[in-house]
């Protein structure tokens, strides 16, 4: 199992580095846009970029998808946790889990669906990039069979490495940094 954990954890840095580039290319894209559409129109100069926001709307999808799955490995996905932290521990546990469950079942049927919407995709291209659509529908299933695989991470870290409750790690928990 620590080598699940392991190979799991090293998937999660390919996938920040590769979510890191990803937003990067969005603000130069974006960036571009505002350059060429406000700034280039003072000093005379006309120009067309309209590229950058196909790239950054098709940029920000595969950003959702996969942090969305890397925030699965530290329970960081959105819950409520008013009935599972009212509950004694054992029971509130048990709630999480059940919760995990569903979220597994949901990313399982966006896996399905997704390549669903891949395979649809196949016959159709991007207006302006003239790419095939089945790139940016892909998303959806891979970022969903990421999740499930940071889930299960999740569970079995908590349940057989260190026994601790499934709630979010008080370091990965972002109103720690609240004032």
């Amino acid at each position: 199992m620590l080598a699940f954990l392991s190979a799991v954890d090293r998937m999660n840095v390919a996938l920040r580095h590769l979510v890191g580039a990803t937003l990067g290319i969005m603000v130069l894209a974006v960036g571009l846009q505002i350059v060429v559409r406000f700034l280039l129109p003072r000093l005379g100069i006309i120009a067309s970029v309209p590229w950058t926001e196909e790239l950054a709307r098709y940029l920000m999808i595969w950003c959702i998808f996969l942090g969305a799955a890397v925030a699965a490995r530290s329970g960081a996905l959105i819950a409520v946790d008013t009935l599972p932290d009212a509950l004694p521990p054992r029971w509130g546990d048990a709630v999480r889990l059940a919760a995990l469950a569903i979220t597994v079942a949901f990313f399982g049927e966006l896996i399905w669906l997704g390549w669903r919407w891949v395979e649809f995709g196949q016959s159709e291209t991007s207006t302006v990039l003239n790419v095939s659509l089945s790139w940016v529908y892909l998303a959806l299933p891979a970022g969903s069979a990421f999740a499930i695989i940071n889930i299960v991470a999740f569970i079995v870290e908590h349940r057989i490495r260190s026994n601790t409750p499934l709630a979010v790690a008080e370091a990965d928990n972002p109103e720690n940094t609240l004032v």
